[in-house]
């Protein structure tokens, strides 16, 4: 039996491994990229918000700047005025105010009493009212010739500037009568005297035109505060909305991560905003109507003149939206073009490394 030359080794201890700690996630891992994009959609949210509340009051202060615009601008005004004039309807109703106008002033009534006999003389208020139409048939005529219109537009320039210097609260030679906002025709009553000698009717041939005064009421004294009231709320809106249009969009631009998505809020907010203003007008269109319908100006007149504001209105609010559509477009197209580069270069980054 041989022994070996040496004895057997002891295993050789082993230290005991200290833990290893996990390794940190490194900056491309899921993890590290979750609390980073979690913040930065937030940012975007609240930016996309501001900026759809931006979009939303520019297209509110367009609608009041326009608005505004219509009833207060001179030239507008006429426009207004000159629709008022060729409406048929319109015309019968200014024919109209002007002949019980005329028929006042001239004193028919009393002419007529003097001139029937005594127990006859009762029917003095029949006849006048046949003399008030026979002049509202010619009046009606004379409404349609240019000479009426040259003397209702410079009627209607003269009332404009007692209109806005009654709207500012300023000064001036300022002849609002107590009843409302009136338009000196006098200048009319030649052409009425002339349509009725033509008909053979010369019951105002003994009266001098140049001593008639016609004043027709254009808007009754309730009607007139009210469109007062209009105009200084619009004015208010035209230049509140603005301004928060204004800083609402740098918030939320500044704000987002991803700015083109903020704009196509903004967008939107102007596309809903148009909405919201068109609901308005439709719904508050024959509100406005009775409100203003007072004087001469009775509802057909009334309609008119809303008319006329709004279609301007419609067209401001057609280029908003034609605006918003576009920038709608590029922000979809943009944010698109910038989500495929961004998700080419996430793809890239680890590759390289």
């Amino acid at each position: 039996m041989t022994w070996p030359d040496s004895p057997p080794t002891e295993p050789t201890a082993r230290p005991p491994t200290a833990p290893v700690a996990p390794a940190a996630p490194s900056a491309t891992s899921p993890s590290a990229r979750t609390a980073p994009r979690r913040s930065g959609g937030v940012r975007t949210t609240l930016g996309v918000i501001l900026v759809f509340l931006s979009g939303l009051s520019a297209t509110f202060g367009v609608s009041s700047f326009w608005t505004a615009r219509a009833l207060l601008d001179e030239n507008t005004w006429v426009a207004t005025s000159e629709a008022i004039v060729n409406d048929p309807q319109v015309q019968q109703d200014v024919a109209r105010a002007i002949a019980t106008q005329i028929v006042s002033v001239v004193g028919v009534d009393d002419i007529v009493a003097g001139v029937l006999p005594g127990p006859l003389s009762g029917f003095s208020g029949s006849v006048t009212d046949k003399v008030t139409d026979l002049i509202a048939s010619a009046a009606v005529l004379a409404v349609r010739t240019d000479a009426f219109i040259n003397v209702w537009e410079s009627a209607v320039r003269a009332t404009h500037d007692q209109f806005v210097h009654a709207v500012d609260g300023s000064g001036g030679a300022i002849t609002l009568t107590s009843g409302g906002l009136s338009l000196d025709l006098g200048g009319s009553f030649a052409e009425i005297q002339k349509q009725l000698d033509k008909r053979g009717i010369t019951v105002l041939d003994s009266i001098d035109p140049s001593s008639i005064n016609l004043q027709i009421l254009l808007v009754d004294a309730p009607g007139l505060e009210r469109v007062r009231t209009w105009v200084r709320v619009l004015r208010v809106g035209s230049i509140v909305f603005p301004a928060v249009a204004v800083l609402a969009a740098i918030a939320g631009l500044l704000l987002a991560r991803r700015r083109w998505f903020a704009v196509i809020g903004g967008a939107i907010g102007a596309l809903v905003g148009a909405s919201i203003v068109t609901a308005i007008a439709s719904s508050g269109r024959d509100r406005a109507i009775e409100n203003i319908s007072g004087g001469v100006l009775g509802p057909a007149s009334a309609r008119v003149i809303v008319d006329e504001v709004t279609s301007g209105l419609d067209r401001a609010l057609f280029t908003t939206c034609l605006v918003a559509a576009v920038v709608l477009v590029a922000g979809i197209v943009m944010a698109v073009l910038t989500s495929r580069r961004s998700g080419r270069t996430t793809d890239v980054a680890p590759t390289s490394a």
